[in-house]
């Protein structure tokens, strides 16, 4: 056999024996199998508001929904004494709407190393499990004095944004949320994905839970950083993949989008 000959091995094949430790992917992979059952779809959102039907339609259960607390009155207390919350986590709230001003590039470099900027050689500014770090941020901009339209990746340790692709993306970023008129006059939205063997690799499926709780971690330290700044700012877990999924370039399988937070502009 020549070397022209010699069959080319599928890169993702080659990767998935590096990081599972198996020639081929397994049809059955739980994680990957919620992942996708989790994600909503235009074709399915009857289906899948069920449960916001049944919220809004019912007084008791809307009443037990606000009794968030777990309580046993029959245990012993202890009163704990008062203290005070910092201003950013006592005064934080998620925007209801937002005013259609530009957002200041010295902000949205602010938010994004508040969200997952380098802190010190190999740390960010969230924990990690390991410190695997297998998140990407990419912000999308709509309204950013200095920045085109466009979709931009956020590179942590080049303190840079890389562009992905320039043009007009709002009305495409509009169709990724499934309540129309959210993201009017939003200056951007900040998506973060999910590279996940890059957790599961080490920590297995316990991996892609890590992978998770991080991108928590980063979307708090934005919206308490925006509250600092008093930009207005919307934690959004409710969009549908595949289009912002496709509206970053992202395959939706070996990386996919978990979170995002949308901003308002300056104060």
């Amino acid at each position: 056999m020549t070397l022209d000959e010699a069959p080319v091995l599928d890169p993702a094949l080659t990767l998935y024996a590096a990081v599972f430790g198996a020639d081929e992917p397994d049809p059955d992979d739980p994680a990957e199998t919620f992942h996708e059952a989790s994600k909503l779809h235009p074709g399915l959102a009857e289906r899948q508001a069920r449960g916001i039907a049944r919220l809004v339609a019912s007084d008791g259960l809307l009443a037990a929904s606000r009794r968030s607390v777990r309580r046993n009155r029959q245990r012993e207390t202890v009163p704990l004494p008062l203290c005070e919350l910092s201003p950013a986590l006592r005064t934080r709230r998620s925007a209801q709407a937002f005013p259609g001003r530009p957002l200041g590039l010295q902000h949205l470099a602010a938010l994004l190393e508040a969200g997952y900027g380098v802190t010190a050689p190999g740390r960010r500014s969230v924990p990690s499990g390991g410190a695997l770090y297998p998140l990407e941020v990419y912000p999308v901009v709509v309204q950013v004095g200095g920045l085109e339209q466009g979709v931009f990746h956020f590179d942590p340790p080049r303190h840079v944004l890389e562009l992905v692709r320039a043009g007009r993306v709002a009305a495409e970023l509009e169709a990724t949320c499934p309540l129309p008129g959210l993201l009017a006059g939003a200056a951007a939205v900040v998506f973060v994905t999910a590279v996940f063997w890059r957790s599961r690799f080490k920590y297995g499926l316990r991996g892609y839970r890590f992978a998770l709780l991080e991108a928590g971690h980063v979307a708090q330290n934005v919206l308490l950083t925006a509250t600092e700044l008093g930009v207005a700012a919307l934690p959004l877990g409710g969009f549908y993949d595949a289009r912002a999924e496709k509206l970053l370039g992202v395959d939706g399988v070996d990386e996919s989008v978990v979170y995002a937070v949308v901003l308002g502009g300056d104060p």
